[in-house]
């Protein structure tokens, strides 16, 4: 896959890899994934365009990103 490139997920996770971070785009998040556009995917720590999240998402999963719009 190119380095650019989103995979996105299906469905959600039981757990957060390590050495990753779980996203979401800036869509209000839903139940579904992939309902309303919501997405989510993963990325490496260093990726700098995306910011902690406070929306209340996903808090069994601790601590979630979402693309940086500031």
């Amino acid at each position: 896959m190119p380095r650019n490139e989103i995979e996105y997920l299906e469905e959600m996770p039981a757990v957060v890899p390590a050495g990753k971070l779980l996203v979401h785009n800036n869509v209000v998040p839903a139940k579904r994934i992939g309902s309303r556009g919501f997405r989510i995917w993963y990325v490496s720590p260093d990726a700098a365009k995306y910011v902690v999240c406070d929306c209340g998402w996903a808090r069994q999963l601790g601590e979630h990103y979402r693309i940086n719009t500031d």
